[in-house]
């Protein structure tokens, strides 16, 4: 139920993370956050102490809940394994993951992707997703259900340049939600995933800026509702993960202002 919730968020440390965290936090939920750098996670877990803070001062608003900090590599097997029980161990159970962290290291076309490059992505984007996924179903299961929302990309839906390793990791991840939709639906869990385009975040504005004006102005009317924020990416995760959306599961949501339209 939402505002009672333990709620785990991978890749929080930043952009799309930093703001799905702040958005359950924002609702009541405690939050685990988790990333690879704990300079990141504190900036997202201060975000929250303030949001806490400027709540207190209004007249019915809403208790924002609590957050805690896990910095590991969510690729390392058994790194979320231990995580996830200590905190079931300190809160007493698991309601929802988001799998959200990802990472697209090197933007090329198949002849220039390296094998290194293809073998990362893979390892981070999908392994690190079936990992977190792996070590929280136990924890699900054992509580009679929960909610799990992995983070897509459109890039994974339709063809785009320069994505020969990140495209297909994403479009794995969409399919892998899928699948564990249909294994978890009779343990009370759903899965979905929210796949975005080109979200305004503090790594994406640079490479954005530096874009020659044909193709920044090209990408501008690829999406018919204008480029997003991450707060719309952060709204979409919530519904899915919450009661709202309790006959929904198996979905990948575009998230991205009509750029997937046909």
């Amino acid at each position: 139920m939402s505002g009672e919730r333990t709620v785990v968020v991978t890749g929080a440390g930043s952009g799309l993370g930093r703001a799905i965290a702040l958005r359950f936090a924002r609702g009541g939920d405690f939050v685990l956050l988790v990333g690879r750098t704990q300079d990141k996670l504190d900036g997202t877990a201060q975000e929250i102490a303030q949001a806490a803070a400027d709540g207190a001062t209004l007249a019915g608003a809403a208790a924002v809940g609590g957050c805690d900090t896990a910095v590991l590599d969510i690729a390392a097997d058994g790194a979320m394994d231990a995580a996830l029980e200590a905190l079931v161990a300190a809160r007493g159970g698991l309601h929802v993951l988001v799998a959200n962290a990802g990472i697209n290291p090197q933007r090329a076309d198949a002849l220039q992707t390296t094998d290194a490059n293809w073998d990362e992505t893979l390892r981070v984007n999908l392994t690190g997703t079936h990992r977190s996924c792996r070590a929280a179903l136990p924890h699900m299961i054992r509580g009679g259900g929960g909610a799990i929302v992995v983070t897509g990309s459109v890039s994974g839906m339709v063809g785009m340049a320069e994505r020969a390793a990140y495209g297909p990791s994403k479009a794995a991840v969409a399919q892998y939600a899928r699948n564990l939709a249909v294994d978890h639906a009779a343990d009370g869990i759903r899965a979905n995933c929210v796949s975005p385009a080109f979200v305004v975040t503090d790594l994406c504005r640079p490479w954005l800026e530096a874009l020659p004006r044909d193709r920044h102005d090209a990408l501008v009317a690829a999406h018919p509702l204008g480029f997003g924020e991450p707060e719309d990416v952060a709204a979409a995760v919530h519904f899915l993960a919450s009661e709202d959306a309790r006959w929904i599961t198996g979905v990948e949501l575009p998230v991205d202002g009509g750029y997937s339209c046909p």
